[in-house]
């Protein structure tokens, strides 16, 4: 059950017409021999086997038809499993890392469809708007981001972007000052070695959040100069590695009413009336697929279900949601121009809540995300 509360899942019946789409956590997902990260890290032939199995059965249960998937290192394998399941179009753009011998590290993301994909595509952020931002010049996104537009039965080309941003896993270390002092620190002082720690780790968890905000932003711009030109819909999935109410993914959400009249009249806009500015505007605003749901099925216990919203990922006992699907307009039903309606969210979390070690042992540490939305008619 996705919320641990019935009244999700019954609120809508899935039909024929209604698309499902779901982003997936793979979790490591790599064929043995190969190894991630560490040569210790490899599957025994049942292990793998387990894994396999597990997301068989997953994708076989709620029959998806887009699926984002991360922690890609073994694409082909996926794209058989897929297949198996009906999932005949996948696409990837980039791959593991081989570090030495069979170990592999940063591992990619990838897209398996029932529809047609008709162009594959890998973002890269635009030079100009990496120095405005006073980024280094060698910045690049932590994974590559692809985009896929599917052909979607009954409204036409859509965007589909999978996305990997920055975990929060500082990786930042100190190294020793070439004259033998401590970084910035006076000459007579050397750092102890939990003053050392606890500075790379505050350095470094601050370093992975702009790195992860800067990704936003950049792929936001992205999406919006794609939007302006092929004015396709648009579904944004994955795993963000943070939660969309922090502050570091802003820019994913941005909407025109928080910009100030200033800004606006600056940008030549200002003669539009509010509903012209709103229309403007929301053909650009990205919205989260559980926000949609929400809105349009359980108005009357909606501060209920936002509070009780279940995480898709534990770091001991805390919960977070750090996997979403963002939708464009085409996808509000409160929108004029909305050509589909979100009915149905769930998060599968029960791997995690609920684990059976024979059954879940080999899974992944994320719960994936099913969005279903039907067809206006």
């Amino acid at each position: 059950m996705a919320q641990h509360s019935p009244e999700l899942s019954s609120l809508t019946e899935a039909t024929q017409s209604n698309i499902k789409i779901a982003t997936v956590n793979l979790f490591n997902f790599i064929e043995p021999p190969s190894a991630f990260y560490d040569f210790e890290n490899i599957y025994s032939h049942g292990q793998w086997q387990k894994k396999c199995q597990w997301f068989s059965e997953l994708l076989n249960q709620h029959h998806p038809d887009i699926v984002g998937f991360q922690e890609v290192f073994s694409p082909e394998p996926l794209r058989q499993l897929a297949l198996q399941q009906g999932l005949t179009h996948f696409a990837v753009v980039d791959s593991a890392t081989l570090v030495s011998d069979y170990i592999y590290q940063s591992p990619v993301v990838a897209l398996a469809s029932r529809f047609p994909i008709l162009e594959v595509h890998a973002i890269e952020p635009e030079a100009h708007l990496v120095a405005a931002m006073g980024l280094s010049s060698e910045f690049s996104f932590s994974r590559k981001v692809l985009r896929a537009t599917v052909v979607v039965p009954q409204i036409g080309p859509c965007d589909c972007y999978v996305v990997h941003f920055k975990s929060k896993r500082p990786g930042l270390a100190l190294e020793p000052h070439p004259l033998g002092l401590s970084l910035n620190a006076p000459s007579d002082l050397k750092l102890h070695a939990e003053t050392k720690l606890l500075t790379e780790q505050a350095l470094g968890r601050w370093a992975s959040t702009m790195q992860r905000g800067a990704e936003a932003a950049l792929l936001f711009h992205a999406i919006l100069a794609r939007r302006q030109t092929a004015k396709y819909p648009v579904i944004l999935m994955g795993d963000f590695n943070d939660s969309l109410s922090l502050g570091a993914l802003d820019a994913l959400t941005l909407q025109g009413e928080t910009l100030h009249s200033n800004d606006i009249k600056a940008a030549g806009l200002g003669h539009l009336s509010d509903a012209a500015l709103a229309q403007v505007f929301g053909h650009y605003r990205l919205q989260d697929a559980y926000e949609l749901f929400i809105e349009a099925n359980v108005a009357d216990n909606a501060v209920h279900y936002r509070e009780n919203r279940a995480p898709t990922h534990y770091y001991g006992p805390k919960g977070s949601v750090l996997d979403y699907v963002l939708l464009s307009n085409e996808f509000d039903a409160s929108d004029s121009r909305s050509l589909a309606q979100v009915v149905d969210y769930q998060t599968c979390d029960r791997h995690l809540v609920r684990p059976e070690y024979e059954r879940d042992a080999y899974s992944t540490d994320h719960a994936p995300v099913m969005v279903e939305f039907a067809l206006r008619r």
